[in-house]
């Protein structure tokens, strides 16, 4: 498998590093034999001591909430994160056009109708070296879908852990103001691929908790401040390895963002966001989905490209180290399909780091 050459990319987890204390080095109260001046005090850093990595006072240094690990961390620093995630979709697209839901039930048994997930994503990153940072992130995630068959509606639940995640970010280029890093990491395929209807039938692929695969992950990195001013890039892919135990596997996902946030006061920040989304197709099939009964059912009706732009704010409180509270929300410009498909309204991310 061929992982195509980045260019740009970002990730979040924001990170609020706290300043270590300083002790004064003791000058002497009077002038010296030769009756020069005494020097003035200096500062001298505690040994062990923990530079700040960003200051607690530029809240535009940090990258919108939907956005992941846009950061390295400097040696022994620990960041733990919470962030949730609300997508939810209503009507169908098919190409680029919109779909009427009569059209749709002349094909299939029953469409689906709308969706929401709410994601739960927990975290943590440590540095052992200054040029090494290693992340950890665990899913827990909620899915609902309404379907309808022109008469009656009725809904599918899904609850559980999702993939886990193991993830590397090295620095690769830094000048002043402006850094780059990569990242490269494995998913885990803790996610649940066989997740059931009450009566015990199959939920289609977009219902399922996991992939079923090992994964890999990459990204690079881009960011650059100037006073109350930042701004950033990202490009990221996801590759699945193989087959899952059903016999397919789930299409290569690319995640394009540019933002640029900038201070409103030094604790608070406002950012604006432009994202780009390509999901391929799933490769295989469950041999338990009739793709006649539902388009969800349906293998080639997974893929397509969205654009999307939104605002979001940052909120930095130097309690216990640093404390990061952030939020944005994201609307779709554009979106073309293999549809039938859900169509997405919006996604809102919620989210809290904790830098020590």
């Amino acid at each position: 498998m061929k992982v195509p050459l980045i260019l740009l990319g970002v990730l979040l987890s924001g990170s609020i590093f706290a300043a270590g204390p300083a002790v004064r080095a003791e000058a002497p109260a009077d002038a010296d034999a030769n009756g020069a001046a005494a020097e003035p005090p200096t500062e001298a850093p505690v040994p062990g001591d923990n530079a700040l990595h960003r200051r607690l006072d530029r809240a535009a240094d940090f990258a919108p909430a939907g956005v992941i690990l846009d950061h390295t961390h400097k040696k022994r620093d620990w960041t733990f994160s919470y962030r949730y995630v609300r997508t939810s979709s209503e009507g169908l697209i098919a190409g680029s056009e919109a779909i009427d839901f009569a059209d749709a039930l002349a094909a299939y048994d029953t469409v689906p109708t709308e969706q929401v997930i709410n994601r739960h994503l927990f975290g943590v990153m440590y540095a052992p070296r200054d040029r090494f940072t290693f992340a950890l992130s665990l899913p827990y995630i909620e899915n609902e879908v309404e379907v309808s068959d022109g008469v009656s509606n009725h809904q599918w639940r899904t609850r559980g852990i999702g993939d886990a995640q193991l993830l590397f970010l090295i620095p690769f280029v830094q000048k002043g103001q402006e850094k780059t890093h990569v990242r490269v990491g494995m998913s885990f395929p803790t996610g649940s691929i066989f997740e059931t209807d009450e009566d015990g039938t199959r939920l289609p692929y977009a219902m399922q908790l996991g992939s079923g695969t090992w994964d890999v992950q990459w990204a690079i990195t881009y960011t650059g401040a100037h006073k109350r001013l930042s701004w950033g890039s990202q490009f990221e892919g996801l590759y699945r390895i193989g087959t899952n135990e059903i016999g397919y596997r789930l299409g290569t996902d690319y995640l394009a963002s540019i933002w640029m946030t900038g201070s409103l006061i030094e604790w608070v920040s406002i950012s604006g966001r432009f994202v780009w989304n390509r999901l391929g197709n799933i490769h295989g099939v469950d041999p338990t989905l009739d793709k006649t009964l539902n388009p969800l059912n349906d293998n080639m009706k997974r893929g397509g490209t969205r654009l999307k732009i939104g605002p979001g704010m940052n909120i930095l409180l130097p309690i216990f180290g640093g404390q990061r509270l952030a939020m944005e929300v994201v609307i779709p410009l554009y979106e073309d399909l293999d549809g039938p498909q859900l169509s997405q309204k919006v996604t809102f991310t919620a989210g809290w780091q904790w830098i020590f």
